[in-house]
């Protein structure tokens, strides 16, 4: 494993495989037999240079390699399962912005929040996300690590016993000492440090540990002169939410219509109209009376961000526009 600067590829000490930050790119080497894989990894916070350099170092390591080697490029919260069983046993960790570069580093925060989450393939991340109540979801698993190196280790009503697992390896691997706790027996220290007790990620499904139906995101738009209705493959994030379009989220008990800031007026009504027909469509044995609620960019509710792996909720804090009121 590489890291991408300035001065081309600098090796990663293997102690470290598997812990990346947000705000560099990496190149993977992967050796089957005689044949490569070569992962580009680039952070969601990474600059315009380093995307552009990590795409250059990647074409160069194929021709050093003759030319054949398989390109993958990853962006951050899309990685494919064959990347993240690279690293045996352990979990992917990312850490929120930052660098692994020598120097280039920042003291981190002195109170720190760790987000696990298994996907659907049973494999386990580890994401920072802010420090704030916010961040909790009763589906995960969460480490909280306080400036004294105490710490919590929170167990939503929904985690995995893979993912308690995942928070106990953060746990080590930032050397805290923590004690564990369940969702709903949390002491006034634990909310403290979060900034006060708020709303956060919940509902009666986040709060479940079997997921019959898992979550599904579609993409509507009419950029092509027709009304097209698209799944998003694989597991989604937060930036598969298209500013100029509307998308619906399936989150079985009721469906969402998110709609982007710059989407267009028959994306919005034609949108709904598309949702009520997928419901009551359903082979699934929906019942049609599933709820339809209309999300607007930048105004999610907790029961929306839930379902989404280390939301950032000032991701569009910047959005300032206004909305035709829908009806249903």
């Amino acid at each position: 494993i590489w890291r991408v600067e300035s001065s081309g590829r600098v090796p990663v000490d293997p102690q470290s495989y598997g812990q990346f930050y947000g705000g560099d790119c990496y190149i993977l080497l992967y050796t089957y037999g005689k044949r490569q894989i070569i992962y580009t990894w680039q952070g969601a916070s990474c600059t315009l240079d380093e995307l552009t350099a990590s795409a250059f170092l990647t074409v160069e390591l194929d021709r050093l390699l003759g030319g054949s080697a398989v390109q993958v490029r990853v962006c951050q919260g899309k990685e494919p399962p064959h990347l993240l069983c690279l690293f045996k046993n352990k979990p992917l960790i990312v850490y929120k912005n930052g660098t692994s570069r020598l120097g280039g580093q920042a003291p981190p925060p002195p109170t720190r929040l760790f987000q696990v989450r298994q996907n659907l393939a049973t494999i386990t991340r580890i994401a920072e996300v802010d420090a704030r109540a916010t961040s909790l979801n009763s589906n995960d698993a969460f480490l909280l690590k306080m400036a004294d190196g105490r710490g919590y280790l929170w167990k939503g009503k929904g985690s995995s016993e893979e993912e308690v697992k995942g928070a106990k390896y953060i746990e080590k691997e930032l050397k805290c000492s923590s004690n564990s706790i369940m969702e709903g027996s949390e002491p006034d220290e634990f909310w403290d440090a979060l900034g006060g007790k708020t709303e956060y990620q919940t509902s009666e499904r986040l709060e479940s540990q079997i997921m019959t139906h898992p979550p599904r995101l579609f993409g509507c738009s009419n950029k092509t002169g027709r009304f097209i209705i698209d799944e998003v493959p694989g597991e989604f994030t937060q930036d598969d939410l298209a500013e100029d379009d509307v998308m619906l989220l399936d989150a079985w008990d009721q469906v969402f219509v998110w709609i982007g800031k710059d989407a267009n007026e028959v994306e919005k009504s034609e949108s709904v109209k598309s949702a009520k027909q997928y419901i009551e469509t359903d082979p699934s044995g929906r019942d049609n009376l599933t709820s339809v609620v209309v999300v607007r960019q930048g105004h999610e509710p907790p029961t929306f961000t839930g379902w989404f792996l280390a939301w950032d909720p000032s991701h569009w804090e910047s959005v300032t526009w206004s909305l035709k009121s829908m009806t249903l």
